[in-house]
């Protein structure tokens, strides 16, 4: 992921976004991009609000385009993101079905053009808007997914303002992750590139998570749930990252779009992730109630290095386990005889 400012280089990457304080400045970038495309003999899909698709037409009829005619030729489409967000969610987590049925078409449809096909959207915005960050990033997600099996390049758009003031700072710091290029810098406390942040040391063996009996959890709203510690292997696949963030949300089910479901599953996302690009291995989740605190453990077969933190576990701002570092109370790193395993603590809520 690299930072990128002005439209001139935007047209390299996959996957964009721009954090943006007012709609002309959107406009300018985003409009640029699509006009590219139709430039190049491409097609451009706009998955926007009508306000925004206004904009966008205003800009590329600026820059030359007859917006009629590609309308009607088909190298720009327009969608209304005010009616696609609704029907893209169930109980908190993006429909699959629903996201093939609203996408794969215009973008197979765009595909059948000479040039590039180039994609502007922002229901991932309008579901952040709508406090279903976590559906957010599971958004982000699968359009990355989508790129690897059609060719085509996407451009997010979310308002600074939007975000500015958020308290999922580990969520904002997984957008600019997601995004190969980012246009604006989403808010001063998450930086997109920086230092190193220096991780906490090593520790020996974890904290013993309670029994199905302990009552550690006693008179607090996540004794509902009915575990105290459970474990879950996958096969070590880029998928099995995102299926590994669902068993963590549906451990978490009563609480599913709250701040402890999005915080939990950004931090399995990461660990699953970092344990299936740098070991290439199964790996297993691992969730546990221990007194205030939910413990996450990824564990995989990669044993630890001689100075006992890798170091492709530095705790980098903005990626990996500089997100866990960010969100969580507290995290460390235990060998295993099988390997190592990861862990971190999120705190329940009061």
């Amino acid at each position: 992921m690299s930072s990128e400012f002005g439209s001139s280089a935007l047209g390299s990457h996959r996957h964009v976004v721009q954090f943006y304080d007012h709609d002309e400045e959107l406009a300018e970038n985003a409009g640029d991009y699509l006009a590219g495309a139709i430039a190049e003999g491409g097609a451009a899909v706009v998955v926007a609000t009508p306000g925004h698709c206004a904009g966008f037409e205003a800009r590329l009829a600026a820059g030359g385009v007859d917006v009629g005619a590609a309308r009607r030729d088909g190298s720009l489409v327009c969608l209304d993101a005010t009616r696609v967000a609704p029907g893209l969610t169930r109980a908190g987590r993006i429909d699959l079905a629903a996201f093939g049925t609203q996408f794969r078409p215009a973008i197979l449809a765009a595909g059948e053009a000479s040039g590039p096909v180039r994609v502007y959207g922002e229901v991932v915005a309008l579901l952040w808007a709508a406090g279903q960050v976590n559906a957010a990033l599971e958004l982000e997600g699968l359009w990355n997914e989508l790129g690897q099996q059609i060719p085509f390049s996407l451009f997010c758009g979310y308002p600074r303002e939007l975000v500015q003031g958020s308290q999922h700072q580990g969520a904002v710091a997984e957008v600019c992750r997601l995004h190969t290029a980012v246009v604006g810098r989403p808010m001063a406390r998450v930086p997109v590139t920086g230092s190193p942040v220096t991780s906490p040391p090593v520790t020996g063996a974890p904290a013993p998570g309670p029994s199905a009996t302990d009552g550690s959890a006693a008179g607090h709203s996540l004794h509902r749930v009915h575990w105290a510690d459970v474990t879950r292997t996958f096969a070590g696949s880029r998928e099995d990252t995102r299926a590994a963030r669902g068993f963590a949300l549906g451990m978490l089910e009563p609480w599913r779009g709250e701040q402890l479901a999005a915080d939990t599953a950004l931090v399995v996302t990461e660990l699953a992730t970092n344990a299936v690009l740098h070991a290439g291995s199964a790996f297993s989740v691992s969730l546990a109630l221990s007194g205030g605190a939910i413990r996450i453990s990824v564990s995989d077969t990669l044993p630890l290095g001689g100075n006992g933190v890798d170091q492709h576990l530095a705790a980098v701002s903005g990626h990996g386990l500089g997100v866990v570092a960010a969100i969580a109370t507290r995290w460390g790193v235990e060998s295993l005889p099988s390997g190592k395993a990861v862990w971190a603590e999120l705190p329940l809520p009061d």
